[in-house]
């Protein structure tokens, strides 16, 4: 009996063992989520632009309904993305962004089978990248509270990384493979391997957490919360309208085709550098103002140039824009994380802003731009409106960069 008694004290208990190695293999696949997740936030959708004349010709479908594509997914995130806080507090937040991944693999596979289902499944992928797209910084919230900014980084850079290697691959994948349909379905691959990881994650983590606060955090009664989502969306306005008129901008500044894709192409390279930066400077600070208001100035002052500099340094002007709007717009995701006091607040707060940012700055930025050009005949109203912009962000960016905290009701 004693000697029974000794080698159970010698043998760790099975449970021991289990949580040893939850605790080497989590937080590998923490990272591997993060990662994955980010690969899928773009492709799906940055991949349709570019076969926006196969799929209108192979369907029969006019401008305006190729329009109403596009503008889907926008819409889908206002309109789901307060719903991903609900989720949280009753699920398992891996149990979420698993259901959110079948979801987009469920819209991915119906796009290519006609006319209604692209479109249900576009607003099944709108949906589910909203949902992932909230969840992912509460994610980094709850399992890499002491390297935020280094997550966020990496998350913003693979986000970056994934827009631009979807909207290049996408009409040569549909070379190979002789349509746009299994050009868009090849997005399904990045899915599976993140809904595995997820699995894993749910698995090792099953019993071993505890259950969220059912209550709702009061962040609509904090004005840093509606700062920081006006914030986002005149941070995302600026974006959206350099993307939608960037081309052509510098169309009418008298550049061909070929040099306006390759100034875009550097805007979109200086990004990726830039988003995974700034997070990492963002959050080694006891507040963001600083980094806030150069981030916003590099981006204010970039796109005026873009307007009225010589043609000659418009690949310096781009590279310029592209660091404060790469930079920008990781510190707006960043300052989600940094401003939250508990990963409810997290979930609710990413929902809020990013809901009113990606809408209002998706609605607001290119159509302002258009409609201010073809009032005036040319871009200079659009700089001064690029001028207001970067005001109101300078203001209501270092509003929200003060060191503080959103805490629960």
């Amino acid at each position: 009996m004693t000697q029974t008694q000794d080698m159970m004290k010698m043998s760790p208990p099975k449970n021991h063992k289990v949580a040893a190695t939850r605790e080497r293999v989590l937080p590998a696949l923490s990272v591997l989520l993060v990662v994955f997740v980010a690969m899928n936030l773009r492709p799906l959708l940055t991949s349709v632009a570019p076969l926006v004349p196969d799929i209108s010709a192979g369907l029969s479908l006019s401008n305006f309904w190729m329009s109403v594509l596009v503008t889907i997914p926008v819409i889908c995130l206002g309109i789901f993305g307060p719903f991903a806080a609900v989720l949280n507090r009753r699920m398992a937040l891996e149990s979420v962004i698993l259901t959110a991944l079948a979801t987009a693999f469920v819209g991915a596979a119906l796009r290519s089978f006609g006319v209604v289902p692209l479109y249900l499944g576009t607003i099944l992928i709108g949906g589910s990248m909203s949902i992932l797209s909230v969840l992912t910084p509460v994610l980094i919230r709850r399992d890499f509270p002491e390297k935020v900014g280094l997550m966020m980084g990496v998350f913003a850079m693979v986000l970056g990384l994934g827009a631009a290697v979807s909207t290049a691959s996408a009409v040569p994948i549909r070379n190979v493979l002789g349509g746009w349909q299994p050009s868009l379905l090849v997005w399904v691959l990045p899915i599976i391997l993140a809904a595995v990881i997820a699995l894993a994650m749910l698995l090792l983590r099953e019993g071993a957490e505890s259950s969220q606060p059912t209550h709702k955090a009061a962040i609509l009664h904090d004005p840093i919360s509606w700062q920081l989502a006006i914030f986002f969306a005149l941070i995302a306005s600026s974006a959206y309208a350099v993307i939608s008129w960037g081309p052509s901008m510098l169309a009418d500044r008298g550049l061909d085709p070929e040099t306006s894709g390759f100034i875009m192409s550097l805007f979109f390279l200086a990004q990726m550098p830039s988003g995974f930066l700034t997070p990492i400077f963002a959050g080694r600070m006891r507040d963001q103002r600083l980094i806030t208001s150069v981030m916003v100035l590099l981006s204010t002052l970039g796109l005026i140039a873009f307007l009225f500099a010589p043609t000659w340094s418009l690949a310096g002007v781009a590279v310029i824009v592209g660091i404060g709007q790469g930079g920008g717009f990781a510190l707006a995701l960043t300052l989600i994380v940094l401003r939250s006091g508990t990963q409810n607040v997290a979930a609710r707060l990413s929902g809020v802003v990013q809901s009113v940012g990606y809408v209002g700055g998706g609605l607001i930025g290119p159509f302002a731009v258009g409609a201010l050009h073809d009032m005036s005949g040319d871009w200079t109203v659009v700089s001064w409106f690029f001028a207001a912009l970067g005001l109101l962000s300078l203001a209501f960016g270092y509003g929200c960069s003060r060191n503080h905290l959103i805490s629960e009701g």
